[in-house]
């Protein structure tokens, strides 16, 4: 039996709890929901909030979000900061206003990759994200049968887990256009030994096709704009992101230098891939001011011409 579509009410965000979708402490959890009937186009957007895989980063000093729970009433404080983003239908100039929006928590420390329950110490951690959006995407389907275009973005680690879930998405929407939008959340290849940490910790739910994502982050990105050429994948990136070396356990220098490898060697050649990059330091652009410019061009005439597909879609930075 397929799942049931989602009806909340129109032009306004609804908390859709699921009994099937799980934070780290096992609770479940749900989505945020805004639906419209202006067009048929969906915005999902991915939720960021650092990462963990050991009892150090996971329990003792917690570097990921929300891993105790997320819930209607961390929704509901969350999304009070929705003002002036891409979230708020009511921004002027906002290329997101007429289409439905999806927030997708992140509670689970995986990157929204994960598919295995691990126990550090004397707690169990569900590292169930990718679990999570299988669940999710049941019930989208069935709520966005007629949808046109499919926008999936995300920050930091809501950017890598629009990636990596992007074939589910494509696979879940086949009559429609599918592109992927990641904030500051560059596939630059960690230390080895931290990757294979990583891998082990969270057994990552990466697209099938993808080989060497097992073994080099910068292949998914290679291989998702090859794979779908048909899509459009954006990045938005700092080059001295002050926040994403710390997690890749790398100074920032050499973050730096692996990012700019990237536009390189991945975003560079190819037909179907842009970046817009600001010299930094920051770290997380899409919920900031969309005036933001690099040279002549907004960030919000940017992400435009990236939902239309427009000519003038082009790579830029400092």
């Amino acid at each position: 039996m397929a799942d049931a579509p989602i009806t909340t009410a129109l032009d306004s965000w609804a908390w859709v709890e699921f009994s099937n979708a799980v934070c780290g402490s096992g609770q479940t959890t749900g989505l945020g929901v805004n639906r419209t009937a202006r067009t048929t186009d969906v915005v999902i957007y991915f939720m960021g909030g650092g990462a963990c895989w050991d009892e150090a980063t996971c329990i003792t000093s917690p570097q990921a979000t929300s891993l105790d729970g997320f819930g209607v009433t961390d929704f509901n404080v969350l999304s009070l900061f929705f003002g002036g983003t891409p979230l708020d239908r009511a921004l002027a100039g906002n290329p997101f206003k007429d289409a439905s929006l999806v927030f997708v928590p992140y509670c689970t420390g995986d990157l929204h990759a994960g598919t295995t329950v691990n126990t550090y110490g004397s707690r169990f951690i569900h590292h169930a994200g990718a679990q999570n959006v299988e669940a999710y995407l049941r019930r989208l389907a069935a709520t966005f049968p007629g949808a046109r275009r499919i926008y999936i973005t995300g920050s930091s680690a809501g950017g890598y887990g629009a990636q990596i879930n992007f074939d589910r998405f494509a696979a879940a929407f086949p009559d429609a256009e599918v592109h992927a939008l990641a904030d500051s959340a560059q596939a630059v290849m960690p230390s080895t030994d931290l990757y294979a940490t990583w891998l082990a910790a969270w057994r990552p739910a990466y697209p099938a096709g993808c080989t060497g994502c097992s073994t080099d982050l910068t292949a998914l990105p290679a291989w998702l704009a090859s794979t779908y050429s048909t899509s459009r994948f954006g990045l938005l990136a700092f080059e001295k992101d002050d926040t994403l070396p710390g997690y890749f356990g790398m100074t920032q220098a050499a973050f730096e230098t692996g990012t700019l490898a990237l536009f390189r060697d991945v975003y560079d050649p190819s037909d179907n891939a842009r970046y817009f990059a600001q010299a930094g330091p920051d770290h997380v652009m899409l919920l900031g001011d969309l005036s933001q410019a690099v040279g002549t061009v907004t960030l919000r005439d940017w992400l435009t011409a990236w939902r239309d597909g427009d000519a003038a879609w082009d790579s830029n930075g400092p």
